[in-house]
């Protein structure tokens, strides 16, 4: 990650680095570390439904007669989102 921070990766250019994770002790960790920086939370799912009829609706035309029953959300995990500094001040 601190190679592509200080543009030494694709093009020469610098990239940050993004992470997202539910797990609490790396969340924990992340959070204290000067290194990484929480730029996003969300503490419950998405509308599981709204999901399943996405999912129906993409499907539609490539799996004739099949209906989908399942999606995503619908969960109370809370998701965080990091990105990295590396050693750059913040």
């Amino acid at each position: 990650m601190q190679y592509h921070l200080e543009g030494n990766g694709r093009c020469q250019r610098k990239y940050p680095t993004y992470f997202h994770t539910s797990h609490p002790q790396l969340c924990g960790y992340m959070r204290h570390s000067p290194k990484w920086k929480q730029v996003s939370a969300k503490l419950t799912g998405d509308n599981k439904a709204r999901s399943i009829k996405s999912l129906q609706n993409t499907s539609k035309g490539f799996q004739k007669g099949k209906m989908t029953t399942g999606g995503f959300g619908g969960h109370f995990r809370a998701i965080q989102g990091f990105k990295y500094l590396g050693n750059e001040e913040i």
